[in-house]
């Protein structure tokens, strides 16, 4: 029996013979943290004051370096990576430890959007986001695939579908 693998990226590289679907359209990640956390510390006003904060951060599996926040505001585009940094690559973990006030994140809009609306988490610095690659699910070609996985992109294209014709009505 072929056991078919799938997987989640940023962007849709992939490995000739293999097939991507887009399951998170793109985006922006905004710098977060819970109240507490800014009422013990000096809120930033700009980006360089970052370096003096605590900061939940990932490690690259590529290079084992700690990933630098890349923030843009207008044409400008900097990076910051904070000395204080506890490496976490979950983001449940990362959010959890967030609104526990640990540190600052860089998360998707979409995942702190309602932490945001009942004030779980602030935003900081409004004006700087950093641009985020759509996300794929890749899998090898679809000669290959198994009924549990045509399923399950199936799923994932009429829910990309379903949200697209939400905010289409919304606006």
């Amino acid at each position: 029996m072929l056991e078919t693998l799938a997987g989640l990226r940023y962007g849709n590289n992939i490995e000739k013979d293999m097939i991507a679907v887009m399951v998170a359209p793109k985006s922006d990640a905004i710098l977060v943290a819970a109240p507490a956390y800014l009422r013990r510390h000096a809120f930033p006003r700009q980006p360089r004051d970052l370096c003096d904060h605590q900061a939940l951060m990932c490690r690259s599996q590529l290079t084992g370096q700690i990933i630098p926040w890349s923030l843009r505001c207008g044409g400008e585009t900097i990076q910051i990576a904070p000395r204080a940094a506890t490496v976490v690559h979950d983001l449940a973990s990362q959010l959890d430890l967030t609104v526990r006030g640990r540190g600052i994140l860089s998360a998707p809009v979409s995942c702190v959007s309602n932490l945001l609306e009942t004030e779980a988490l602030s935003q900081v610095l409004p004006e700087w986001s950093s641009p985020m690659e759509a996300v794929y699910i890749d899998f090898p070609s679809r000669r290959h695939q198994s009924a549990a996985l045509r399923a399950f992109v199936a799923f994932l294209q009429e829910d990309i579908l379903r949200r697209n014709n939400s905010a289409g009505k919304a606006k």
